[in-house]
This record gives C-alpha cells, sequence and structure tokens, in this order.
C-alpha cells in the first residue's frame, strides 16, 4: 500500500512540473553593431528566465531589463503568438559581423530551443518612418538598403522610392516569418507611375517574399510591402534587403 501511496504522489509532482519556456519571436528581431539594442522576447513560460545565451558569440551579455505579461489580441492565439516576454538589452561590438545571430533564453524549468536575431550593418539600416502609406509619402531609400519597419496596423501598406537605371538588376527579399515575425507579407515592385512591375507573396514554400525584376528605364521606382492578410500590429515586423545584382 506504501508503495501505491509512493507512486501516487510522484506522479501528481510530475503534474505539477511547468512546461519548458518557448521564444515565438524577437521585436524587433534586426539589430545593429555599435549600439544598444532594446528588444522584446515574446513567448511562453518566460516569466521566470534567468539568462539570454547566445551559442556562437558567447561573449555577448544580454541584460534582462524585465519580465511579464504580454497581452493578446483578440482572436490571437497565445500559444503561437505568445503570452509572456523579456525586455533585454543587447549591446553589439562595433565590428560584430552581420548575419544571423542564434540565441535562446534558459529558465529553471528549462531552455527554449535556437531562435535567430539578424544582425544588420549600420551603414545599411534604413528604419522605416511613419506617414508613408503610399506613392505621395514614400520614405526615400538607396541601393543597397536594408529596412527595419513594422506593419502597425490592419490594411497598413509601407511604401518606399528609390532612384533606378536601366538594365539595372534589383532584388527584394524580405525577412519575417522565419524570425518569429507574424507578418505575411506581399512584396511589390512599381514603376514611376505606380504600375506594378513584380510581385511577391509566398517563395519556395516559405511565407516570406523575394523577388528579382530588370529596371526597363532610368527614373523613379517603388517598392511596397504589406501583410497578406490586411492585418498589422508590434508583432508584425520586417527588414527588407534591398541590392543589386
Amino acid at each position: 500500500m506504501a508503495v501505491l501511496q509512493g507512486h501516487a504522489a510522484e506522479d501528481k509532482k510530475d503534474e505539477k512540473k511547468k512546461d519548458p519556456p518557448k521564444v515565438t519571436g524577437a521585436f524587433p528581431f534586426a539589430i545593429v553593431p555599435g549600439t544598444t539594442n532594446k528588444i522584446k522576447l515574446r513567448g511562453l513560460s518566460l516569466t521566470n528566465a534567468t539568462a539570454v545565451r547566445f551559442p556562437t558569440a558567447e561573449q555577448l551579455n544580454a541584460e534582462i531589463k524585465s519580465r511579464g505579461k504580454a497581452s493578446v489580441p483578440e482572436k490571437a492565439d497565445p500559444k503561437k503568438l505568445g503570452d509572456t516576454q523579456l525586455e533585454v538589452e543587447l549591446v553589439l561590438p562595433s565590428d560584430f559581423p552581420a548575419g544571423d545571430l542564434p540565441f535562446y533564453v534558459t529558465a529553471p524549468e528549462g531552455d527554449t530551443t535556437t531562435n535567430q536575431l539578424r544582425v544588420i550593418g549600420q551603414k545599411l539600416l534604413f528604419d522605416e518612418k511613419e506617414p508613408n502609406a503610399g506613392f505621395r509619402k514614400p520614405n526615400e531609400v538607396k541601393l543597397p538598403q536594408t529596412i527595419r519597419g513594422t506593419i502597425e496596423a490592419a490594411n497598413d501598406v509601407d511604401v518606399f522610392r528609390f532612384p533606378g537605371r536601366a538594365g539595372q538588376k534589383v532584388r527584394i527579399e524580405s525577412l519575417s516569418a522565419r524570425y518569429g515575425s507574424t507578418l505575411d507579407p506581399i512584396v511589390t515592385l512599381h514603376d514611376g507611375r505606380g504600375h506594378t512591375l513584380a510581385t511577391s507573396d509566398d517563395t519556395g514554400g516559405k511565407l516570406d517574399a523575394a523577388l528579382t525584376h530588370t529596371l526597363a528605364q532610368n527614373g523613379v521606382y517603388f517598392l511596397s510591402i504589406m501583410d497578406a492578410h490586411d492585418r498589422g500590429g508590434p508583432t508584425y515586423g520586417y527588414a527588407l534587403l534591398v541590392s543589386e545584382e
């Protein structure tokens, strides 16, 4: 009888074990060397987090500034979006290389799986500025450029203008879903009159968009990005890589 009671006690103890933490996204996920990056890590069971680790750059130290609940929009699934968050500050050395930066969060209940931040060289970075929802008020950018922004509200469209030349082969790639953003991006290239030249939704079976187009003439061109479902909010972040091939 005592053995049975012992097993029952162990089973009850196991039931009380908390699930390991999970990171669903980092906002912004695009970060810059030589500055203090303020990042919100959103996920599940993050309130007991003790540290953020970087397996490929162990010298980095991310300071956890706060832990707490995260608001969940109506009709959103907390298990997908996350209902807890960490506010973190991360300083990267000015010579830190661009590219993906793996990280995970550790807590008494266990470690999260490995997630990714994206390091962008400061010279390439352009932060989107509102209002920029149409061809009359676009943000001015140049090639090459990496644009960091957010589709802030439902039906929001971010528009950018850049100079192009005849025969120039332009590539535009969105980074969002692969870094935990809830954005399902549609990227479109327009001529100076606003006519569509090329558009991209999902690419290679993934939600992120990419397109390549050879410009026909010298002049002004526009590119736009929006959510495929006309949604938006603070978790709909993106980075747009605009370059010449």
